[in-house]
């Protein structure tokens, strides 16, 4: 009698085993046939360029590569003291021709009040145009020293806003040229996501809408809001000829593939470094409100066999 309770029991958990994972299966299949998803997404952010606005020899690069760092910070210094004798020789200039001017000045000043009882009208005339020539002088001289003082400022390059310092490429020692990228700067707080929906799903995509990101081979689950679709994508298959007409490629396949849309998605929380910019995730898009934030069995065995390729 045991043995038979027991050969009973044994059947029935596996009865009940196998109906949880039908269950689990069809919730999954439901689950991703009625929202729109893609494997195919990438995290992305604001990446700046960072380039010197002037020329010369790196003096200092007190940062490391991959390094946060603050919006103001320094992050190499370019050639200063030939720039600061630039500025100094500018600033000559101009109490130099702050001193002529204001000789000219009292020149012409005292010419026109003489009069042409006691000298040329000639003169008189030539004393102004002295004076008017020396203040051009000073002018320029002036805008001379304020772009010196432009560059030296600029031979300092700071981080113009908090993020990580990627690629960096230059050494104390070389030679930089103005406008060569020198390092890439990550900004911290611009992390969003980038789903390439096919073009099939896009009816249940709508901006205001929320999603659901898992990154690949993590269980995390990030939260995030469609922002926009973008509004086009390039068309392989048409080109222009030499006359400008449009050429069309004739081939059409029995199996055409759907376009692929970026969509970009709003993060609820910045996720940081942890999910660097260019790594991949599966996104759902769950409509007008948010599921389970439980990772589904279905996804978690599609990253495995993204894992595995």
């Amino acid at each position: 009698m045991k043995a038979l309770i027991r050969k009973i029991a044994r059947y029935a958990i596996t009865l009940l085993l196998v109906v949880i994972a039908i269950v689990i299966i069809f919730r999954a299949w439901v689950f991703y046939t009625e929202s729109p998803w893609t494997r195919d997404a990438k995290f992305s952010a604001d990446v700046v360029a960072i380039s010197p606005d002037v020329t010369g020899i790196i003096t200092d690069v007190p940062v490391h590569d991959n390094q946060l760092v603050k919006k103001g910070d320094t992050l190499f210094v370019v050639d200063r003291p030939r720039y600061q004798k630039a500025l100094d020789e500018a600033q000559a200039d101009v109490e130099y021709y702050q001193a002529l001017v204001s000789e000219k000045r009292r020149e012409a000043s005292r010419r026109n009040q003489l009069g042409t009882s006691a000298m040329s009208r000639e003169a008189i005339e030539q004393s102004n145009n002295d004076l008017q020539t020396s203040e051009h002088q000073l002018a320029k001289s002036v805008a001379t020293r304020d772009l010196a003082v432009i560059d030296l400022d600029r031979t300092t390059i700071k981080a113009p806003s908090d993020g990580w310092v990627t690629n960096l490429n230059v050494y104390q020692g070389e030679f930089i040229t103005r406008g060569s990228v020198a390092v890439a700067l990550v900004q911290q707080h611009s992390f969003y996501v980038l789903a390439y929906m096919e073009e099939t799903k896009l009816d249940g995509v709508r901006p205001g809408f929320r999603a659901q990101i898992t990154p690949l081979g993590s269980n995390a689950v990030l939260r995030g809001t469609v922002d926009s679709i973008a509004a086009g994508v390039t068309n392989s298959s048409s080109t222009s000829d030499s006359k400008g007409m449009a050429t069309i490629d004739s081939n059409l396949e029995w199996v055409r593939l759907a376009q692929r849309v970026p969509v970009r998605i709003r993060l609820d929380e910045q996720p940081g470094n942890r999910f660097p910019a260019g790594t991949t995730a599966t996104v759902v898009i769950t409509g007008a409100q948010d599921r389970e934030t439980k990772v589904s069995p279905l996804a978690q065995l599609f990253n495995r066999l993204r894992e595995f390729g």
